[in-house]
């Protein structure tokens, strides 16, 4: 009876799945039975001839009393000797786990292995007991693997630890499970379950480390600029964006939202990587710069300081008056709006995904989006991603950071119709 529960992929799946389904299969048929026998004798000694009886004397039946006792109580014993024993199954870690920290943040999971791999999404060999040991950068978190019957909490200053051994290969969805701010739907990530040789040679790829290792300071700035999309909101020709340019950025002075002047130097650049939303720079929005703390380092930030530095110099001219649209069709309007509010730094007109997906074929396509339900890229559903960026999020793109763009409804209607030419 109600046997809808995910693909059993680790090897204890099936001793949780048989006591759940127990549980569930006693916990109806007690009800049938206890509320069944009120309904019917509810109904066959209901009063018939609209005379008052008066109630007979009913002492009871100690055999029954007995049943009722007894059984209930069998049956908690029965249930608790195995809960009992499949719980210390999963707490008694094998000799031999690949043991792989997971770091929650709002709102992402990070995954560091022994080697010094890091990465988004948690990839592991089938066959091989897996350890995890989390520990919580911020809030209350609760990681959940579904399909390995897994879950345990991610605290603030504390580790606690989950394991498994996977069964098969494939691609599988982790969530969290403990509600944690406005974006505890999309904290998401992935499980890939590969054989094991596959694994090896993915984990033991260091290619991209060592190619930023060795660069230099300024150059390993400039590469963590394109690499944690600091160019979708930030430009470097003094031109602004979703956020202020890096354009002569050091030594800068400006107004916060509440009218205090400040001076940008090397302390403040720091504070505002890990703690954007505490000092908003006057005609910036709050709350669209997600804290980089856990994924940034200090030599990160010493890095991206020093690319900082060198970016001195005069800003671009100034735009051009904004051309006559009056003539345009629908989707050359759509094309300036393109160019003009920059979406250019997260979405290509050729096929490869950035910042977010490419425009290139997008209307009209299937999308499966983070909660793993699909949709149909139509007119609604892009002009409310325009209008409303987080209320759904293509899956693999968890975690990017869109603004609301501020576009009139005529607006999104135009730059849908650019859309729909790149096929």
């Amino acid at each position: 009876m109600f046997r809808y529960l995910p693909e059993q992929a680790s090897d204890f799946a099936a001793d949780i799945d048989w006591i759940h389904n127990l549980v569930t299969d006693l916990s109806v048929f007690f009800t049938v039975a206890i509320v069944g026998a009120m309904i019917y004798f509810a109904i066959r000694y209901r009063q018939r001839d609209g005379v008052d009886h008066e109630t007979p004397q009913i002492h009871g039946s100690n055999l029954l009393e007995i049943i009722w006792t007894v059984v209930p109580t069998l049956v908690c014993i029965y249930l608790a000797y195995y809960g009992i024993v499949f719980y210390r199954e999963m707490r008694a870690v094998p000799d031999g786990a690949i043991t792989i920290d997971v770091r929650a943040q709002k709102w992402k999971w990070d995954f560091y292995y022994g080697n010094g791999k890091q990465s988004s999404d948690l990839v592991v060999p089938v066959g091989k007991p897996i350890k995890l040991v989390l520990s919580s950068r911020d809030v209350l978190h609760s990681f959940f693997l579904p399909s390995m019957r897994v879950k345990k909490d991610a605290v603030p200053g504390q580790y606690t630890y989950l394991w498994f051994r996977p069964i098969k290969t494939g691609e599988y969805q982790a969530f969290c499970t403990e509600y944690c701010g406005k974006d505890h739907s999309a904290m998401l990530a992935k499980l890939y379950v590969l054989p094991e040789a596959e694994y090896e040679r993915w984990v033991n790829d260091r290619s991209v480390e060592e190619a930023m290792a060795k660069l230099g300071p300024t150059e390993r700035g400039k590469a963590l600029y394109k690499e944690k999309a600091c160019v979708s909101c930030h430009t470097l020709d003094g031109s602004p964006l979703v956020g202020p340019t890096f354009l002569n950025i050091i030594g800068r002075k400006e107004k916060w939202t509440n009218g205090v002047e400040y001076t940008v130097d090397e302390n403040y650049i720091h504070e505002s990587i890990l703690e954007p939303n505490k000092h908003i720079v006057a005609g910036y929005q709050p709350n669209v710069m997600p804290s980089f703390a856990g994924q940034l380092n200090d030599e990160d930030i010493n890095s991206i300081i020093a690319f900082m530095r060198t970016l001195t110099g005069k800003p671009a001219a100034a735009a051009a008056p904004a051309a006559d649209t009056s003539n345009m069709t629908p989707a050359e309007r759509g094309k300036a709006l393109y160019q003009a509010k920059a979406c250019i730094g997260c979405h290509t007109l050729d096929g490869s995904p950035l910042v977010g997906p490419t425009f290139k074929g997008l209307y009209g396509t299937p999308q499966k989006l983070s909660d793993g339900t699909t949709v149909n890229a139509d007119d609604a559903f892009l002009k409310e991603s325009i209008q409303q960026p987080q209320a759904h999020i293509i899956a693999g793109y968890e975690g990017k950071v869109m603004p609301p763009m501020g576009l009139s409804d005529d607006e999104t209607k135009d730059l849908i119709e650019f859309m729909k030419t790149l096929k």
